[in-house]
């Protein structure tokens, strides 16, 4: 799992699980969101971005996220 870091104030780093096919979104206050449904295809693009960011507003602002685990 590569970790993808993010040029941000608030996002650290991403990385992704590609048996679950879950982007995890992780914050700067340790905080961590995860989006379902994320292709490899997607991540791949985000691996090749000059600006990761963007592309990862794009990306997720129409995924759902997945519910917190207990």
């Amino acid at each position: 799992m590569k970790l993808i870091p993010i040029g941000s104030k608030q996002i650290a780093f991403i990385r992704y699980d590609d048996q679950a096919s879950q982007m995890h979104i992780q914050y700067h206050t340790g905080y961590t969101h995860t989006c379902c449904d994320v292709l490899p295809e997607h991540y791949q693009r985000l691996l090749q971005s000059p600006n990761p960011y963007d592309l990862l507003m794009q990306m997720t602002s129409d995924k759902a996220w997945c519910p917190p685990q207990a």
